[in-house]
């Protein structure tokens, strides 16, 4: 089984990790222009006591590479080069499967431009918002959410949240539990200022964020400015509230205000889950994941609103929202 790794630096480097914990012989292309990124990939494959069942080829450039088919390509780069590399494979490549990290694209135009790439060739593409393949959350799902009453999905934290680039998640997860539309993100709640990224180039965002769904669902997401606090998860459907302490995996279940269960959940890594859905296409042709499609329509919203925000700070408005 051939399988296609573009970026490799320090997300792409645990999707390497996991890819070689998969049980299947696996001849696995790793490609970044970075020779930093390459061995950083290289040293951390290294942790991996099962890499010696699989073959890996470093690459700088797709170009060099030997052969035109691939059982699935990761997509890990930063958006800014995304839409241009998933153009690039599916035009060079035969691909089964696609996996793109997110956010998926800066600009509005190369949604469409994407759908149409996508919906052109043979292969199923997904987007990788994991929380809703958590075993926690689907089994949340499964006992707490009702479809008579609508969700509301909290999330608040620190600065260091990264509002801009994660808020996606959030809004994954919540398309998962309500099984509903996104219809609306309201950004009048940010900050009045725009600040740097703790990725280089990158700008963030602090203040609040809401995002509400056809059947009155709701999404809330609070960046602090200026605070280090942890991060946390709340959900309430009918009776039920969840709290839960993202870091830590400890939730506690409330139903009526009343404490009726109080435990920990595993908390999932990129290096340990890759592989699980490589291997969940092969056993079943689907993965969990969002499909290509359904994320497009949840970054539209997200992106148009945020990026509007962000020109109120520009001297000219700008076409590209620089998160990543």
């Amino acid at each position: 089984m051939k399988l296609l790794l573009i970026g490799a630096g320090q997300l792409g480097s645990r999707h390497l990790q996991s890819l070689l914990k998969l049980k299947v012989s696996a001849e696995i292309y790793v490609v970044d222009s970075s020779l930093d990124s390459l061995e950083l990939s290289k040293s951390r494959a290294q942790e991996i006591e099962s890499a010696k069942n699989h073959e890996v080829v470093y690459l700088t450039n797709l170009n060099d590479i030997n052969c035109n088919e691939f059982y699935c390509v990761v997509i890990a780069t930063g958006a800014s080069v995304r839409f241009t590399i998933l153009k690039d494979v599916l035009a060079k490549f035969s691909v089964n499967y696609m996996i793109l990290e997110k956010v998926l694209f800066q600009d509005m135009k190369s949604y469409q431009a994407a759908l149409d790439i996508v919906n052109s060739a043979n292969a199923k593409v997904f987007v990788n918002c994991p929380l809703r393949v958590y075993p926690f959350f689907q089994e949340l799902k499964h006992q707490f959410i009702s479809k008579e009453n609508s969700t509301l999905l909290n999330y608040s934290g620190g600065e260091w949240i990264g509002l801009g680039c994660n808020t996606i998640h959030y809004l994954d997860l919540l398309d998962y539990l309500a099984e509903e539309k996104l219809v609306r993100v309201d950004v009048e709640g940010l900050d009045d200022e725009v600040i740097e990224s703790k990725r280089k180039g990158f700008k963030e965002f602090t203040g609040k964020l809401v995002a509400e769904f056809s059947d009155g669902s709701a999404l809330n997401v609070y960046s602090i400015k200026n605070s280090d606090q942890d991060s946390v998860i709340e959900i309430i459907n009918g009776d039920y509230r969840i709290s839960i302490d993202e870091l830590s995996g400890n939730y506690c279940i409330y139903k009526s205000g009343e404490l009726v269960e109080e435990s920990k959940y595993e908390v999932q890594y990129q290096s340990n889950l890759t592989h699980k859905i490589v291997e969940s296409l092969l056993d079943a042709d689907s993965c969990g994941l969002i499909g290509f499609s359904g994320s497009v329509d949840l970054h539209k919203i997200y992106i148009e609103a945020l990026l509007a925000h962000y020109n109120r700070f520009t001297d000219k408005p700008e076409l590209l929202l620089p998160i990543t």
